[in-house]
């Protein structure tokens, strides 16, 4: 991760819900959070299901995320969410893919197997899952039904895009098809199209920043239609 450091944590056990999982269409095995009152990160992680290694990467690259652009800035913190939850996605792949570090060249079939906590499945097979949960969540009858379900669903689809820019950085064979119009019905299409442009390979400090302004705007144009609380 070209770090020579990394944050202290604090770990915090939950229990996942299924319920939760049924009635919001989500549920996390592990998240994390800046808990910008007494200064600290805190790694929350399940304490009755199997976690992976690329859960916990996901998670620890939040942490650094935080760490280098927002922990000292509330509104860039939420600004950076679409950012960071791109970012966890490559990560994560590149731990599934059994990369030793991001400066790793590789090289590798979509239709190649990893070994995921729903079980084994194909690339390409993972990367759809996740368009497919992200259209899946933009697509419930109660969407939007507050921030935090919003926040949630822009995430899955900041994790579509993370996973889909090592498939086309890196993949021999990737294609895709997709149908954008779940997301298009809530996020105005000029800002959806920048910030699908944007999230495109490794991005550097230029595009994360402007990156926050297009987030905004995502969030508050929903927020503010649908009377969020």
């Amino acid at each position: 991760m070209r770090i020579d450091s990394f944050p202290n944590y604090e770990i915090v056990p939950k229990e996942v819900s299924l319920s939760i999982a049924t009635s919001q269409g989500f549920e996390s095995l592990a998240s994390s959070k800046y808990d910008f009152s007494n200064s600290k990160h805190i790694l929350i992680v399940s304490n009755n299901l199997p976690l992976k290694r690329y859960i916990i990467f996901h998670e620890f690259t939040h942490i650094l995320d935080t760490e280098l652009y927002t922990k000292n800035d509330r509104k860039n913190h939420i600004g950076i969410s679409g950012y960071t939850e791109y970012h966890a996605s490559q990560i994560e792949l590149f731990e599934l893919l059994k990369a030793n570090s991001i400066e790793d060249t590789l090289s590798f079939s979509v239709y190649n197997k990893i070994d995921t906590i729903s079980g084994e499945k194909t690339i390409v097979q993972y990367m759809n899952d996740k368009f497919q949960h992200a259209v899946s969540l933009f697509s419930r009858n109660d969407f939007p039904a507050n921030i935090e379900t919003l926040h949630a669903a822009l995430g899955v689809l900041f994790n579509y895009w993370g996973i889909r820019s090592i498939c086309k950085l890196y993949s021999t064979d990737y294609s895709s098809q997709e149908n954008n119009q779940a997301f298009l019905k809530y996020i105005p299409q000029t800002n959806f199209i920048l910030l699908n442009n944007m999230m495109t390979g490794w991005v550097d400090n230029t595009t994360i920043n402007l990156s926050i302004p297009f987030y905004f705007n995502a969030v508050f144009s929903i927020i503010k239609k649908y009377n969020l609380k």
